[in-house]
Parts: structure tokens; sequence; C-alpha cells
């Protein structure tokens, strides 16, 4: 599973691991209930999700058809368990018999859909970027063999990305568009979900921390670390070049609108904020994310040694 809050650079990762052999990129699956299951929106291949070739075999292998899932039931149980606030549950296992009752739904469905999924794909490795710490504290109770790659960026960049204007094609609606977030509430959730991704380690999941300024100078050496990560014999990343990669068609449920991208795509570093970010916001930033910042500086000087 690829974590980290979002923006910093995991649908493109996604999409170079998927183009290996063996490896097939699912998307965002935390979102596969309301917006491919119940909304209908596009998949990565640019088909409505009940018309795209790859999830209807998926859905007749995991459940015997999509029509055996309750829309609102699978919604209603993946809102109320999939919640930071609830990971000490989803850590010890204790809660109330009402979300118990959710979460082993949940479990089953998503247990029947990974095995399904990597049937269908041929896969080795599935790769799910739902990004979510709590959805990874969840799969951790799954039959799953779970591992993370927390994908972080600098968080001053990460706000300015999450403050612009950005279109959701796949809604099917001019007037559908990602959520913003102000410069405190990004930085605060970058944090956050770092913390709580290297928190899975005391849990003995395997977590990997790659940086975003890594990815878009070294695409392959970075692909290539995450694939001996995840244990896949395979080393052919040919479609990964210094500064550009080729990308076919995905099957992904939800996630950054670049997922319906394909053919060449260039591999180069966001680097607007440096200039563009109002001062204000900068200093905001970077004072709610020292500590981590520090860390990570550290943690890729050590890296280089």
């Amino acid at each position: 599973m690829l974590g980290g809050f979002g923006r910093s650079g995991s649908t493109l990762l996604e999409r170079c691991l998927a183009e290996c052999p063996g490896v097939v990129g699912l998307g965002e699956v935390l979102h596969l209930w309301e917006r491919g299951l119940r909304d209908d929106e596009l998949c990565g291949c640019s088909l409505p999700f009940s018309a795209c070739t790859f999830w209807t075999e998926v859905g007749q292998e995991a459940y015997s058809g999509w029509q055996r899932i309750d829309p609102s039931l699978a919604v209603a149980d993946r809102s109320s368990v999939v919640r930071n606030r609830f990971i000490p549950e989803l850590v010890t296992g204790l809660s109330g018999r009402t979300r118990k009752k959710q979460r082993q739904r949940l479990l089953y469905r998503l247990d029947a859909l990974y095995r399904a999924a990597a049937k269908v794909g041929d896969a080795k490795l599935l790769v799910d970027s739902s990004k979510h710490p709590a959805y990874a504290y969840l799969l951790r109770r799954s039959s799953v063999k779970l591992k993370c790659v927390l994908v972080v960026r600098d968080p001053r960049g990460v706000a300015f990305s999450w403050a612009k204007i950005v279109r959701r094609p796949e809604a099917g609606s001019s007037d559908a568009f990602m959520p913003r977030y102000s410069t405190a509430a990004a930085v605060a959730n970058w944090s956050a979900y770092g913390v709580l991704f290297h928190a899975l380690t005391l849990l003995k999941v395997p977590v990997k921390t790659v940086h975003y300024e890594d990815f878009m100078e070294h695409p392959r050496q970075v692909v290539d670390e995450i694939l001996s990560f995840a244990c896949v014999d395979t080393t052919d990343t040919s479609h990964i070049q210094d500064d550009a990669v080729t990308l076919s068609e995905h099957h992904t449920v939800a996630g950054n609108p670049m997922r319906f991208r394909t053919g060449r795509l260039d591999i180069r570093a966001d680097a607007a904020w440096h200039e563009q970010m109002p001062s204000r916001d900068r200093r905001i930033a970077g004072l709610i994310s020292l500590p981590l910042r520090l860390a990570y500086r550290l943690q890729r000087r050590r890296g280089s040694a």
C-alpha cells in the first residue's frame, strides 16, 4: 500500500510500478465503494466502473457479481470504520458491537476483492494507493500480506498543491473538484499521516519511506528499490527513463486525474512553490512541519552516506 498525505507523487509512482510485469495498480481502493460501485465514476481506462471489463471480472470472481454488494451498506461500513480516531480500535480489535460487525463485513469484502484482483490481473504484487493511515491499520487485520511505502514530499510543496483548484474529470460533472486545504490543515495532515505510518513498524508492518524529491531525480532506482522491498522478482523497468516514463492504460478506481494519462510523460519535480507560495504560508508550513522535516533530512543524509 502507498501511504502518506496526497500531492506527493503517489499516483505517478503507482503507475510506474504498475507498468512492471506482475504488478497491478488498483488506485485508491478505499474509495471504490462510493466512487466506483455507487456513483459509477470513470476507471483509469476511461470507462465507467460498471463497463470496465477488469472490475467486472473482479466483482464476478470476488462476489459472484457486484449486484450482490449493497453500495449504501459498503459505503457506510467504510465511513464508520476507516477513521484515524479509531486506530486504537483497529490495533486492539476492541470496539462496540455495531462497529465490530461493520469492520468484519468490510474486511470480508476486502479480502475477497484483493484475492480476485490478484487472480484476474495475474499479479504478484497489488498496489493500492489509498494512502489513508487508518486504512493501513485495517488492512493489517486482513489476510493480505501488507507492506507500506510512505511517500513524503516537502510539506511546503504539499500545502501549495492542496491550495490549487483541481477538477475531477472522472465524476462526469463540470463542477466536481478535488478538496482543498488551508496551509495549516495540509501540513497538520502531512505530519499526522507520517507519524501514523511510521508507527505501523511497532506492529511489525514493514514500512519503507520514499522521498518525492528522490523519486523525481532517480525514478528507476526508486522503483527498483520498492520492487525489492516488496520481494517482487523482476528487473524490467525499461519503461522508466531518467526524465520520463511510458505509461499504458491502467484500471485505477480513484486518485489524481493524471491516472488517465497515457504515453510518454515527463518526470520532473514540481517546484512552483519555491517562487509562488506566499511567504506567510511558507513560514506556517515550515514551523508546523519542522520536527518531522528535520528527521527526514537526517534520514536522507544517512541514506546517501
